[in-house]
C-alpha cells in the first residue's frame, strides 16, 4: 500500500500527516498511535511530530529542524524581552514558535545578515507553498518584526505590497 508523509501545522502545532487510499487497516493502525487525529478540514490523518514519529515515517530526524544555536539564543532573548513587557504566555508562545520556524528556515545565515528580502522569501517559500493560513502568516510577519524591531534594534519593514500571492 503506497503512503507518503509530511510536517504540517495544525491548530499552530507541528504534527505529521499521513497521506494514503482509504483502507481500514491502515486507519486502525493509525489510531493505535498516541495523538493520532483526523481533521476534517484537511482530510487527513496526523500524528504527533516526535522523534520516534519521524523514524516510523521516514521524516528527517528532528535536531535538524532546530534553529543555529545563535538562533536559539535570540529566541530567548525574545522571549525574556516579551515577559518583561508582560505579554500573555499563550502570545510568547505564539510569537516564538513563529521566530523559530524562520529562524530555522535561515539557520545557515547569521541573524545579522538577515533582510526584508529574507522575509519575503520565507513567506513566499515556507507560508506560502506549504499552504499556511493568512493568520499564521500574519502572526509570523509581526513576530519577526517585532522581533527585530526590539531585540535587534533594527527595522524590517514589510509591506503588504511586497508579499506576493497573498491570499
Amino acid at each position: 500500500m503506497a503512503w507518503s508523509a509530511r510536517l504540517i501545522k495544525n491548530n499552530s502545532e507541528n504534527r505529521i500527516a499521513i497521506y494514503f487510499e482509504k483502507n481500514q487497516d491502515l486507519i486502525a493502525r493509525i489510531k493505535q498511535i498516541a495523538g493520532a487525529r483526523w481533521s476534517q478540514q484537511k482530510t487527513v490523518w496526523h500524528i504527533p511530530d516526535t522523534i520516534e514519529n519521524r523514524e516510523r515515517f521516514k521524516i528527517e530526524p528532528l535536531a535538524n529542524s532546530l534553529p543555529s544555536a545563535e538562533g536559539i539564543l535570540q529566541i530567548e532573548k525574545f522571549k525574556q524581552w516579551l515577559r518583561s513587557k508582560r505579554y500573555s504566555e499563550s502570545t510568547i508562545s505564539t510569537y516564538s514558535e513563529a521566530l523559530k520556524s524562520f529562524l530555522i528556515f535561515y539557520r545557515e545565515k547569521s541573524v545579522v545578515e538577515i533582510n526584508n528580502e529574507d522575509v519575503i522569501i520565507y513567506n513566499n517559500e515556507y507560508i506560502l507553498k506549504n499552504n499556511l493560513s493568512a493568520s499564521y502568516q500574519n502572526q509570523t510577519v509581526n513576530a519577526i518584526k517585532l522581533y527585530f524591531m526590539t531585540v535587534r534594534e533594527t527595522k524590517i519593514e514589510v509591506k503588504p505590497t511586497l508579499i506576493l500571492n497573498i491570499k
